[in-house]
């Protein structure tokens, strides 16, 4: 195993408190030395205060964000580096050879991957080609003329459920397709809705493949989570991961499907990085955050046992963190 120190810099750390947390835990496991460490372009997120040391950046769509984090890279001899949140994948993954002539292993998809995550009709697309079941995407004028509803809209480019709306009527529809920034619509479909937190390493395989049942959602993101070993929804979460695969996906992804007892499973969502509720996977034993380390440091995946996890239920909840500034 590589020598001592072995730093990870998480950007945009945000909320996810857990997660840095399972990170440190997984360090001191495997008898690295290293530091965890964050930037965020807020210095009052939760995580900032979490890490062993966190730092200040300028905004993602700033020409100076890649510079910025690549020089903080340098300085504090990052060997990992992990994005938790959607907006700078794309930015990341541009660049990753910039982090590379540093000797950082940025852990993330392909662009081409990426983008179509980015973008929900090229994330549409995807699903059709491969023969993955996934709602209409439907015609405004269509849908105002026939009106047949519900109906569902969303940003074309959204993030963390941020202005998605079900809509039950003409006058909704034609308030939110002005309302919502790059509107797409999209078939209702009834149903339980499904994460699915997926790994994959560099050989394209899908080493993990964990289905979260979403209780409750707050803000965008899952507040209640239950693991739910459902074998259909394994079998077509993993032909969503192999499809992936095949294209560069890497690491840590999530995808979000509706199970209905009237339709065949439907996908809606792929997000390639780790979803707000991975730590329920992390704690029932699937070693996430240690495949990332192994991944970075070119070495064998440690075995774990699979099939774990059937019904924990974890139930997130606010806690305070008091700073003087």
């Amino acid at each position: 195993m590589k020598q001592d120190p072995f730093n990870i810099l998480f950007a945009n750390v945000g909320r996810r408190v857990s997660l840095i947390r399972y990170f440190r835990e997984t360090m001191n496991k495997m008898g690295l030395r290293g530091r965890v460490l964050g930037v965020d372009v807020n210095r009052l997120s939760p995580a900032y205060y979490v890490t062993d040391a966190s730092f200040p950046i300028c905004r993602i769509n700033s020409e100076e964000y890649i510079p910025s984090l690549v020089e903080i890279c340098r300085q504090e001899k990052v060997n990992l580096l992990i994005s938790l949140l959607d907006t700078d994948l794309i930015k990341l993954s541009e660049n990753k050879e910039a982090f590379q002539k540093e000797d950082i292993f940025v852990l993330i998809s392909s662009l081409e991957v990426v983008r179509l995550s980015r973008d929900k009709r090229l994330t549409h697309d995807f699903f059709q080609e491969n023969g993955i079941p996934t709602p209409r995407l439907l015609d405004y004028e269509n849908v105002l003329k026939e009106g047949k509803f519900p109906v569902f809209i969303k940003p074309l480019d959204g993030s963390a459920s941020h202005k998605t709306f079900l809509i039950e009527n003409r006058e909704s529809l034609s308030f939110f397709y002005e309302y919502v920034p790059n509107p797409l619509i999209m078939e209702y479909v009834p149903g339980d809705e499904y994460t699915i937190d997926l790994f994959i390493n560099l050989d394209g395989e899908v080493k993990a493949l964990v289905p979260r049942k979403r209780l409750e959602v707050r803000s965008g993101e899952v507040s209640k989570s239950q693991i739910v070993l459902n074998a259909e929804i394994i079998q077509a979460g993993k032909k969503v991961g192999e499809a992936l695969a095949g294209i560069g996906a890497l690491g840590p992804l999530n995808v979000q499907c509706i199970l209905s007892p009237d339709n065949p499973i439907k996908f809606i969502e792929i997000n390639p990085r780790f979803g707000g509720g991975c730590p329920l996977s992390i704690h029932a034993g699937y070693p996430f955050p240690q495949w990332c380390i192994e991944t970075a440091l070119g070495v064998s995946f440690s075995p774990f046992e699979a099939n774990v996890g059937d019904g924990e239920i974890m139930l997130r909840y606010d806690d305070a963190i008091f700073v003087r500034q």
